[in-house]
């Protein structure tokens, strides 16, 4: 999972409807349900094939058909571009990040009191 490329916008759409099946899909699945967006086979065959070369998706043929399976979850997804971007923009430290919130007053007096209730919570766990 540590090796896993960067998503598109696109590529992210995508996932997620992959994500939301459940279930190994092929590329006629994914055009019905891209409907309106009119996409061709060949692009959805083009952005699965990269998805496959950035460690997202594996690929199994049965018969003529390709079943495509994510290798992650959308929550291991999450956790893993939440990491990425803290050690990209906040030395890998939540506190920098809530910090920088705070000081661009982005956090309300009603956010920093849910943040606290959580963390009491989240204590009292352990």
């Amino acid at each position: 999972m540590n090796n896993l490329g960067r998503l598109s916008e696109t590529e992210m759409e995508l996932m997620e409807v992959i994500w939301k099946e459940k279930a190994p899909v092929t590329v006629a699945r994914l055009l019905e349900l891209f409907d309106e967006k009119e996409w061709k086979t060949s692009t959805v065959s083009t952005m699965l094939k990269r998805l496959i070369e950035k460690g997202f998706l594996m690929k199994k043929l049965d018969g003529k058909v390709n079943y495509y399976t994510p290798t992650l979850t959308l929550d291991q997804y999450k956790k893993a571009e939440t990491k990425t971007f803290l050690n990209r923009l906040y030395n890998g430290k939540v506190k920098n990040f809530i910090a920088a919130l705070v000081d661009d007053e982005e956090l309300t007096q009603q956010d920093i009191a849910e943040l606290k209730e959580w963390f009491g919570r989240k204590k009292g766990e352990k």
